[in-house]
């Protein structure tokens, strides 16, 4: 787990991210003009975070299908690299997806790391804590939060088990917000947990945040073979608020 801060300016009163992931550029069903829109939308105060099989990578031992592929892997990561390039100063990390991880069992190439590196973001394959400065407080300090996402796994069919499982997260890592992938479902949850204050003799209650972010795949494919059913298109914007510790998730 990578440790990351990320220290923004104290004239914002309130940040916005989109986590993006499972895009799968490259796949027959790539919503490339929604991907293009949220892509677009980063810039000052609203910023990006890369979850995971952003490629497709589709391979001759995978389920994706290399005969209906419109791009190579090497073509995806072309096309990620122009994509997100002129935004890159609004992303802040990168993990890997199952996806990516194909092209590295195989052959020990990261392309997730590849493009990482381009954009010049943060990276960890598996999970990273961001802990995030901006704004204002009343005391004059910056209002502090942290945020953990990994691309995540779940066998579950069900929204229950997703959720169930996008909660475990507080069990790796004691966070503000939480942010999964992968079952291409939106998902948002609220916990509240409370937080031993050792210096001044007090319990804190500290509210936490869960987000399991959706994918930039139309309907049909895989999904549709395995009778999936559709899902909300894209990710929700996570806010944050500088002059009180409040967290909205906007979907």
């Amino acid at each position: 787990m990578l440790l990351k801060e990320i220290d923004l300016p104290q004239k914002h009163e309130y940040i916005e991210y989109k986590v993006v992931s499972d895009a799968h550029i490259g796949d027959t069903n790539f919503d490339e003009d929604l991907l293009k829109e949220d892509v677009n939308w980063a810039g000052g105060h609203k910023r990006l975070i890369l979850n995971g099989d952003i490629l497709n990578t589709a391979t001759s031992q995978s389920v994706s299908d290399t005969y209906s592929a419109v791009m190579t892997p090497h073509e995806e990561l072309k096309y990620a690299r122009k994509l997100f390039s002129p935004v890159s100063e609004h992303i802040d990390s990168c993990t890997c997806g199952n996806h990516e991880r194909r092209i590295y069992r195989s052959d020990g190439v990261d392309l997730a790391e590849e493009l990482a590196n381009t954009l010049n973001a943060a990276y960890d394959p598996d999970g990273i804590l961001l802990k995030i400065r901006f704004g204002k407080k009343d005391n004059g300090k910056k209002r502090v939060y942290t945020l953990y996402h990994s691309h995540g796994s779940t066998s579950s069919r069900t929204s229950g088990g997703k959720a169930n499982r996008l909660v475990e997260l507080r069990n790796v890592v004691l966070s503000d917000i939480y942010v999964s992938s992968h079952s291409h479902e939106l998902i948002t949850v609220k916990r509240t947990i409370f937080v031993p204050d050792l210096y001044n003799n007090n319990v804190m209650e500290k509210e936490q945040t869960f987000v399991k972010t959706g994918a930039y795949l139309k309907y049909g494919g895989y999904g549709e073979m395995k009778s999936y059913p559709p899902t909300k298109r894209g990710t929700p914007t996570i806010r944050m608020y500088a002059k009180e510790k409040k967290v909205e998730v906007i979907v």
